[in-house]
C-alpha cells in the first residue's frame, strides 16, 4: 500500500512539473503586443470649420464626444457615433467665449470642466453645453487667482484637480472648489516645471505629466510624492492617461511617440514615429470604459481612436 501511495505521489510531482504554467498578466512583464487604429475623427467633424490645432478630448459615460478645439477657441461636441452635434465659444471673454481652451474633464454626472488658457479661468458646463460657473481663483487664507492653468481632471468623487504653471503648483478643490491642498510646487524637490496634463487614476493615485521635465510624476490621494515614471525615457510628455488594464499611456510630443508604461514604471510599448504616418504632434489623450483610447494629434488636426491588442 505504501509503495502504490509512493508511485502516485511520484506521478502526481512528475505531473505538475511537466505541466507548462500559464503565465499569469502581470504588469513586470510586457503585455501589450500592438495597437490597432479603429476610427479616425477629423479634420473635418461636420462643422463649418475643420479642427485646428486640437488639444484635448473627454468622452462622457453615454459616449459623448468633447473637444478642446484650441486654433477655433470653441469645444466641439460629438455624438457615438462621431457625428457633429454642437460647439461652443468663439474668440471673447464672455461667458460662451473661449480664448485658448487646452484642457478638459468630465464628471461622473458628464459635467464639462475647461481649462479657458487665455483668459486665466476655469469653466464649468452641463453635458448641453449650458454654462454652470467660472471659477478664476480660489481663497487660501487669502485670495489667489489662477494665472496661467494648463491641466485639470476630475475624480470620481467630484474633487478637482487643476495644474497651474503661473503659480507654480497642482491644487486638489472640493466639488464647490474649495481648496483642500496643493502639491508639486515650485522650490520643492519633487517640483513640477510644466504640469500639461493631470489624470486621476482609479487606483486612487495622480498622474501628472510634466513637460519641462520630461516625466510622469505620482502622487497619492493627500498629494504626497511616490515617484517618476519615464525619465530617461520621456523628453516632453503632454498628456496621460490610465487604464488598469492595460497600463500608463503618455504621449509625447518631443518623442513624436505613445508610450505605455507598467504601473512599476517600465517601458511597456511604444507607437509612432518612422514606421508609422498616424502620429505628428500627440497631444491630449483619453481612455474610455472599453479601454479604447482616443489620441489627440495637434499637429494633423485629428483624433485617433486605437485599442491596445494584449499577449495571449
Amino acid at each position: 500500500m505504501r509503495k502504490f501511495l509512493l508511485n502516485v505521489f511520484i506521478v502526481f510531482i512528475y505531473f505538475i512539473s511537466c505541466t507548462p504554467e500559464k503565465p499569469a498578466l502581470s504588469f513586470d512583464t510586457l503585455s501589450i503586443l500592438n495597437v490597432q487604429v479603429i476610427d479616425i475623427i477629423g479634420p473635418t467633424i461636420g462643422s463649418n470649420r475643420p479642427l485646428f490645432s486640437p488639444r484635448d478630448i473627454a468622452v462622457n459615460r453615454v459616449k459623448e464626444i468633447f473637444i478642446a478645439d484650441y486654433g477655433n477657441d470653441r469645444i466641439v461636441k460629438l455624438d457615438s457615433t462621431f457625428t457633429f452635434k454642437t460647439e461652443l465659444g468663439g474668440f471673447g471673454i464672455s461667458d460662451y467665449s473661449l480664448n485658448g481652451p487646452l484642457s478638459i474633464a468630465v464628471d461622473n454626472v458628464s459635467n464639462l470642466y475647461l481649462i479657458d488658457s487665455g483668459n486665466a479661468r476655469v469653466l464649468r458646463f452641463d453635458r448641453r453645453l449650458n454654462f454652470i460657473s467660472d471659477e478664476r481663483g480660489f481663497i487660501k487664507g487669502q485670495q489667489y487667482n489662477f494665472t496661467r492653468p494648463s491641466a485639470i481632471d476630475v475624480t470620481d468623487r467630484g474633487d478637482i484637480y487643476i495644474g497651474d504653471e503661473g503659480l507654480g503648483a497642482c491644487f486638489k478643490f472640493d466639488p464647490f472648489f474649495v481648496y483642500i491642498y496643493e502639491f508639486g510646487c515650485r522650490g520643492t524637490p519633487q517640483e513640477i516645471g510644466y504640469p500639461s496634463d493631470i489624470e486621476c487614476g482609479e487606483d486612487g493615485r495622480i498622474y501628472v505629466a510634466d513637460s519641462e521635465y520630461g516625466r510622469i510624476m505620482v502622487y497619492d490621494d493627500f498629494g504626497m510624492f511616490l515617484h517618476t515614471i519615464g525619465e530617461q525615457v520621456l523628453e516632453r510628455p503632454s498628456a496621460v492617461a490610465v487604464s488598469q488594464r492595460t497600463g500608463i499611456w503618455v504621449t509625447d510630443t518631443g518623442t513624436g511617440l505613445l508610450h505605455c508604461f507598467n504601473f512599476i514604471g517600465k517601458e511597456a510599448f511604444r507607437w509612432g514615429g518612422q514606421e508609422t504616418y498616424y502620429l505628428e504632434k500627440p497631444a491630449g489623450l483619453f481612455i474610455d470604459d472599453d479601454d479604447n483610447i482616443y489620441v489627440v494629434d495637434s499637429s494633423t488636426n485629428q483624433i485617433l481612436i486605437i485599442k491596445p491588442v494584449l499577449r495571449k
